[in-house]
């Protein structure tokens, strides 16, 4: 019997895809590997006996055919939805991604239909989570305007969804400067007028510099405000349905909250 072969990979989708190809290509046996991805502050999430750890080092160009063969073995469908898997918090995605795609290689196309497979409902279900939270941000963003016309929004998902928000932002704010920043994982997509968004680590935007940020009276902070005031029916105040649509871990950051 052999020893369990663990793959201990960055916490990002090129990172799993190139464990997922560094596996796959070593003919050790599916059922003999394991992909685990890291995560800040440890170097192995769950050490287990008599396993062999190989730490990977990111491979763009290995990333890149596993997505192509995702793409074209299997579906657009469902490499958007490994894309999503990847981007939750959820521990252990890198292995049920790994998994997913041993099923979806041997299905086809139809894979992403077979939810009574507790591997792909699994999937279904993050991926819809992510989907979610994303789509509950495009509504709660809101940014704080700054003397140099930079606009900044501060946010704190469980899931990694900034590459799924910005692109919305930088289309409806395409003459504007603004940095979306994910506090949770230090973070921030910045977009420049006539470039390219991108996505940069800020490790060193410390909470004073937030306090500061967010303590700043400017004009996009007043009208939400005035909007959010201008709205409400005393009479109607309805907390509990509120919550219900409005949880309250996304107020942090709401300007209409700060009154």
């Amino acid at each position: 019997m052999k020893n369990k072969r663990i793959y201990l990979c960055d916490n990002s989708i090129d990172g799993i895809f190139t464990a997922i190809y560094l596996a796959w290509s070593s003919r050790y046996g599916h059922s003999n590997i394991k992909i685990e991805e890291k995560y800040e502050g440890s170097k192995f999430a769950n050490i287990e006996l008599f396993a062999e750890y190989i730490v990977v080092d990111t491979d763009y160009n290995l990333s890149k055919k596993v997505a192509d063969s995702i793409k074209k073995k299997i579906s657009e469908e469902a490499y958007e939805m490994v894309c999503r898997v990847a981007l939750s918090y959820y521990e252990g995605k890198a292995d049920l991604i790994y998994r997913f795609l041993i099923l979806a290689f041997a299905v086809g196309p139809t894979i992403t239909e077979r939810l009574s497979n507790e591997i792909v409902n699994r999937m279904f279900r993050l991926d819809r989570n992510v989907g979610r939270e994303a789509h509950h941000l495009l509504g709660f963003i809101r940014f704080s305007q700054h003397a140099d016309g930079l606009l900044i929004s501060v946010i704190r998902p469980k899931n990694d969804v900034l590459t799924l928000v910005t692109p919305h932002f930088a289309d409806r704010l395409s003459q504007e400067k603004f940095i979306i920043y994910d506090e949770n994982r230090k973070l921030a997509s910045i977009h420049i007028p006539g470039r390219q968004w991108i996505l940069a680590q800020l490790p060193k935007l410390e909470q004073e510099k937030l306090d500061e940020i967010w303590g700043i009276d400017d004009e996009y902070s007043n009208l939400w405000k005035i909007f959010f005031k201008s709205i409400a029916i005393k009479e109607r105040t309805n907390p509990k349905l509120q919550r219900n649509n409005l949880p309250l871990r996304y107020r942090s950051y709401m300007t209409e909250f700060k009154i």
